[in-house]
Formats: structure tokens, C-alpha cells, sequence
């Protein structure tokens, strides 16, 4: 079944079984809100992202993400999750050899690549300061740290929040900086005759994203909206300069969220609308999109299913 398909027949089983709405859902795909799980309630999430084509061939990367949320306290909010993916890539480069996101620095690029592993665990921390609700705006600080055999990131959020027309229309900023160290491939760093080539080695990488989106109850416990991310990356430094930056990038897409008594379910795109790459990764851009190490032409299709217990 093509991944297509495959959202199509969640979407077709979960968003059509109703009741009323909570206000903990998230009505985004990928930017967060300042509503938090209520004191002692817990939900578990489900997170299914694929990212899919790149320069020329066929990539796919269908990320998985398994979450428990649980409210700490009314404006406290720990969770736990665990990343999992599953990789498909054949002569998906700029180069028209198999290389890229996630794709082991060792594998020979002249191969097809194809493998189901476990990325990594996550603790998220969301302390909310100022509520929507009572206060003239949201605002809410995020903490993750993660950890696994081939990525270890810590990232932070400042969450910015506020409803319009009785809550009927939601708005949401979100300013992420994340610090990272990962395995890289061998698109940049390694190359035929250095002394490293195809041998996997941790780079240190800095990102900077600034995030924004609008979502609309058109009817009861339905949204309609649009999310906007700028990607900046700083490659090979923890340090956010001009001199280290790798490329800035722009996504767009819409977002379709349903929440209902038992269950909630969030559908949404994100297409790469432009970019600019700096340095050694302008080899990697393509008709004004840069994918390499980094991204795809669709950046996303995530589907969220969430049940509270």
C-alpha cells in the first residue's frame, strides 16, 4: 500500500467517529500551543510524519513517534516518547546516488537503501507561564532533550498562544533553538581519499526555527488552518553565525484537525516552498529547494492521533 493510501485509511477510521472537543488537543501539526494536559490527566499520542522525494529517484522516510503525556500540574506538562523510522531511498541525490537524511555514512551510494530502526527517546518538559485564557497572551517554555545511537539534541522552545472570536480562531508562535550531534552521511564531511570517508562520525550541527500558524473551527470540534516554519541550520558549531550557516529554508502547508470525546486526530502538510543554501550545501539544492542532509520537497505529512485516559 503506497503511504498515501495509508493516511487516506487513517483519516477515513478516526476522524469520523464524534463527540465534543478538548481543549488540550493540538489543533497543529507541528507548532505547539500553550494548552497543556490538566493536572493528572494523561493521554497517549501517536505521531506518524512521512517525508518523501528529494532531487531525482525515490525517497521516503516515514518517521514514528509513540508519546505518554501526563499533566503534572495545571500549567506543567511531562512526556515521554520513543522514535522510530522506516527508510526507503534509491538515487535520491542531487548526485543521482542513494545518500541523505538518514542514510548511514557506510552504505555504498551506488545501493538502494531500505531499513526499519529505532532513532531515539525523548523527554519533553512544557512549563506555561501566561494563559490565553486569563492573560492578554499565551506563553510557555519548552524543554526536550534526546538521545540515541546515532543522534543526541537538545531543544527549546518559547511558545507564544492567543484565541480570537470566543476561541473560535486560534493563532500560535513558536521560536525553537536546537543543539545537536548526529552521525552524518557521507554527502559533506567525508568524500572519496579523505581519511574518513564512509566512516560514521558525530558532526555538531545548531538550528534555528522561527514557526507560525493560524487554525479556524469552521464547525463544532472542526479546524481548518495554515502552519509557516523558517529552517536555519549552522553546520559543524554550536554557534549561530553567518560564517556557519548551511541554508535557510520555507515551508507552507495547511492543517486539518478533529477532536472528539473519546479520541482527537490532526492531518497536516508541509511543502518546501523555497530556499538558500550557503557553502559546500548549494551542490545540494535543486530548482530552488535544498534537500542533501536535511529536507524533502513534501517536509511532511503528519498525522496525530491522540486518546486521552
Amino acid at each position: 500500500m503506497k503511504h498515501s493510501q495509508l493516511f487516506l485509511a487513517f483519516v477515513m477510521v478516526f476522524f469520523f467517529i464524534s463527540h465534543s472537543a478538548r481543549s488540550d488537543e493540538p489543533v497543529f501539526g507541528y507548532i505547539y500551543t500553550t494548552d497543556l494536559n490538566p493536572k493528572g490527566t494523561t493521554q497517549f499520542e501517536q505521531k506518524i510524519d512521512d517525508r518523501y522525494g528529494q532531487a531525482h529517484g525515490n525517497y521516503n522516510n516515514l518517521k514514528m513517534q509513540s508519546e505518554i503525556e501526563h499533566g503534572v500540574t495545571d500549567s506543567f506538562q511531562a512526556a515521554l516518547y520513543i522514535n522510530y523510522s522506516f527508510i526507503n531511498a534509491k538515487k535520491n541525490s542531487v548526485a543521482g546516488t542513494t545518500e541523505g537524511i538518514d542514510i548511514p555514512a557506510n552504505h555504498n551510494p551506488d545501493n538502494s537503501y531500505h531499513a526499519t530502526r529505532y532513532d531515539s527517546f525523548s523527554i519533553e518538559l512544557i512549563k506555561r507561564v501566561l494563559s490565553p485564557y486569563t492573560d492578554p497572551i499565551g506563553l510557555a517554555f519548552y524543554f526536550e532533550p534526546t538521545l540515541g545511537p546515532r543522534e543526541r539534541e537538545l531543544e527549546g522552545k518559547i511558545i507564544l498562544h492567543k484565541n480570537f472570536l470566543d476561541d473560535q480562531l486560534i493563532t500560535a508562535a513558536n521560536i525553537t533553538v536546537s543543539y545537536e550531534q548526529e552521525k552524518v552521511s557521507t554527502l559533506f564531511d567525508t568524500q572519496p581519499g579523505d581519511d574518513d570517508y564512509q566512516n560514521p562520525h558525530w558532526e555538531k550541527a545548531a538550528m534555528l526555527d522561527f514557526s507560525a500558524g493560524v487554525s479556524y473551527r469552521f464547525i463544532p470540534n472542526w479546524f481548518f488552518g495554515v502552519e509557516y516554519r523558517n529552517h536555519n541550520e549552522f553546520g559543524g558549531t554550536w554557534r549561530m553565525s553567518r560564517a556557519t550557516q548551511e541554508h535557510t529554508a520555507h515551508f507552507l502547508g495547511p492543517v486539518l484537525h478533529y477532536g472528539g470525546r473519546k479520541f482527537f486526530a490532526t492531518l497536516g502538510f508541509r511543502y518546501q516552498i523555497g530556499a538558500n543554501a550557503f557553502g559546500e550545501q548549494k551542490a545540494e539544492t535543486y530548482h530552488g529547494k535544498v534537500y542533501g542532509d536535511e529536507h524533502t520537497r513534501v517536509d511532511g505529512i503528519r498525522l496525530i492521533l491522540g486518546y486521552p485516559f
